[in-house]
């Protein structure tokens, strides 16, 4: 059997929302999102990792090369300047984003998939794992 590894790719996007409830108050959603109710931007971080056997042919997982063209045309290029609500249903929280972008990716790199992970800024982030991408 061949050894496993995990490889990441790390993509930036810049991107605009903002969240709002449209059947709650004014009140009611700035007293939940703060100010993530105000339309505002970020300067996002995802990380895409895959693991799986390292191929005795290639020597690898899987090609970055491939895994970055993937990324790119199944989320990058549809979230880069944009604003997530009119791209993505739903309340644009990192959590949501991140079911979003693994939804997208999944049917690309399959079981390959281990984890995505979105930074929305330097100190906070949320990430899906492998038990979380299977139920999917």
């Amino acid at each position: 059997m061949a050894p496993f590894a995990c490889i990441t790719v790390e993509f930036d996007f810049e991107s605009s929302h903002q969240l709002s409830r449209s059947d709650w108050s004014s009140e009611e959603n700035n007293q939940v999102f703060g100010n993530c109710a105000r339309l505002h931007g970020h300067s996002y971080r995802l990380l895409v990792t895959l693991r799986g056997e390292i191929s005795p042919d290639h020597g690898m997982v899987a090609n970055f090369r491939d895994v970055k063209r993937v990324t790119r045309r199944q989320v990058i290029d549809l979230l880069d300047h944009r604003h997530l609500n009119d791209v993505v249903n739903g309340l644009t929280t990192a959590e949501n984003l991140c079911v979003w972008i693994a939804r997208r990716l999944v049917p690309e790199f399959g079981d390959l998939l281990h984890r995505v992970e979105l930074w929305e800024t330097a100190t906070a982030c949320a990430w899906l794992d492998r038990d979380s991408l299977q139920a999917l």
